[in-house]
């Protein structure tokens, strides 16, 4: 057939070229054959102009169809305004507002650091959002020189500062922590050394209307409290009238000095890093309790030591009775994390105000 369609002899043709040319013929019919079979069958919602054996069907797929269209054409139009809207500023609210926004991010150091580098309106807003709810933590000698540069260039960030540990590893850095507290005097929560406490907090004044430097201070964690450095600090003036204002102490040392009248106090807690206490574990928190004559209003002691075995934190209270709280605490449970929850009304205060305590294993 294909000689005599080109006029050419059949036994003119080699063989091969015979069947290779009869092959994409037959291939060609069949793909068009079966292309034309798969686009005519109907589906569910077969394409407009197609058959439509019943006209309900017809009805539902236009208006299928249309509805897309409708939503495709919404979806479009927000697009749009999207884009064309200016962004939202935060700055533009006014700055009651903008502090409640910003003041979320003073659990979040990262956050933080980088909202005080955005502009130099923003950084204030920052500042006064943040600092009164951040412990701010004072350990390196890097960390007390920057702070230390920053107070001396914003003066008047130092009155936000509330929640301040300043536990220089250094000697050197003893006179620029003392200095640091001396500016700070808005502080709440103190966490430092007995050295620090009494060179920093004074009494300012006439003898007659002498005013404590720290009058707002009323948590004072005391690390390394030594029975020397206990009766040099609350022997002094600024010292007494200090511990007079106190309404949580936290102790860390060797020794807890007794009887010391303490009129304010509410809570108390002590403990070591490992060392035993002289008198007793958490006997000293319980001749605490009883003594109402220095302790008045003394609510509840908390006594933390080191857990001996693997676990979590376990809380317990050896007598029912007593508002007196154990806390066995993991090896890795720093007193800088102890500090850091309390300071922000999230640690052992809050987990021992409860008097039903849970001890998780």
């Amino acid at each position: 057939m294909l000689s005599r369609l080109v006029d050419i002899p059949a036994y003119a043709v080699p063989i091969g070229v015979r069947w290779t040319v009869s092959w994409i013929v037959l291939l060609s019919v069949l793909y068009t054959y079966f292309v034309n079979r798969l686009t005519q069958e109907s589906g569910p919602y077969p394409p407009h102009g197609v058959h439509y054996p019943d006209p309900v069907q017809k009805t539902h797929y236009v208006a299928h169809v249309r509805r897309i269209q409708a939503e495709k054409r919404a979806l479009e139009e927000v697009r749009r305004k999207i884009v064309e809207r200016e962004a939202f500023r935060l700055l533009d609210l006014p700055p009651e507002l903008s502090s409640l926004v910003l003041a979320h991010a003073a659990d979040w150091p990262p956050t933080y650091r980088a909202l005080v580098q955005v502009s130099r309106r923003c950084q204030d807003l920052t500042f006064h959002a943040c600092l009164p709810l951040m412990p701010v933590r004072l350990i390196t000698s890097e960390q007390l020189r920057a702070f230390h540069a920053l107070l001396r260039s914003r003066t008047a960030l130092a009155c936000l500062v509330h929640r301040l540990w300043a536990t220089p590893l250094k000697e050197d850095m003893l006179p620029t922590a003392i200095d640091i507290v001396r500016k700070c005097t808005n502080i709440r929560a103190l966490a430092s050394t007995a050295h620090v406490v009494e060179s920093a907090i004074t009494l300012r004044g006439g003898c007659g209307s002498a005013r404590l430097s720290h009058s707002a201070c009323t948590d004072l964690t005391l690390l390394a409290a030594r029975t020397g450095a206990w009766a040099r600090l609350f022997d002094t003036p600024h010292g007494g009238a200090l511990f007079a204002r106190l309404t949580r102490l936290r102790l860390i040392g060797d020794r807890v000095p007794a009887g010391m009248p303490l009129p304010r106090l509410t809570h108390l807690s002590y403990g070591t890093s490992g060392h035993g206490i002289r008198g007793g574990g958490f006997a000293v928190g319980l001749a605490m309790l009883a003594d109402r004559a220095a302790y008045p209003t003394l609510q509840g002691v908390v006594f933390t030591r080191p857990r001996g075995s693997a676990g979590g934190l376990r809380v317990s209270r050896p007598v029912p009775t007593a508002r007196l709280f154990v806390l066995d605490l993991p090896a890795t449970h720093t007193e800088l994390e102890i500090w850091c929850d309390s300071a922000s009304r999230r640690g052992m205060w809050e987990l021992c105000a409860d008097p039903q305590v849970h001890s998780p294993r």
